[in-house]
């Protein structure tokens, strides 16, 4: 989407064709904003996708907040943006909504960059600290570390006896 947006923003302002009758807009400028409204609904499906699994478990899990809450206002802010472009105001409130969405939608791929370096950062962390509980379970004293533990069926035998 941001592709798309970009090169219809490189066309509309700065691609121009010389015509008999003037300057007049590339052909490829009401291409790329199709493109760019098709590319738009299917990041509507990802973004729903995400919702219920990817942004639950990481306000649950107090993950990456920051970051998250940050790309998600600007997703809606798109969204709403994106909207109001073509069903709200009048020519005179036009071009600063364009103005508010292309300027927003230059920055999103950095706080996009932003949440999943944060969240990799994250992980990495989680995986260190996981790391170091394992080499503290395996430095338990050698009766404890070697005794075995009953599963299954001798679970319910050991539970019989006195």
């Amino acid at each position: 989407m941001f592709a798309t947006g970009a090169l219809w923003l490189l066309f509309h302002y700065f691609v121009r064709v010389h015509g008999e009758f003037g300057d007049r807009p590339h052909a490829l400028e009401i291409w790329w904003l199709r493109l760019h409204g098709a590319a738009a609904m299917l990041t509507l499906l990802v973004l729903g996708s995400l919702v219920p699994i990817h942004v639950r478990r990481g306000w649950h899990q107090r993950k990456n907040l920051l970051a998250g809450a940050i790309l998600g206002t600007l997703a809606v802010t798109l969204i709403a943006s994106g909207y109001a472009l073509y069903y709200f105001g009048g020519e005179d409130v036009r071009p600063w909504i364009s103005a508010l969405h292309w300027l927003i939608g230059l920055s999103a791929p950095l706080v996009l960059t932003w949440h999943i370096w944060r969240g990799r950062q994250h992980r990495k962390r989680s995986s260190v600290e996981q790391s170091r509980d394992e080499v503290s379970i395996r430095k338990l004293p050698e009766a404890d570390a070697q005794a075995p533990l009953p599963l299954g069926s001798e679970l319910r035998d050991s539970a019989r006896r006195p």
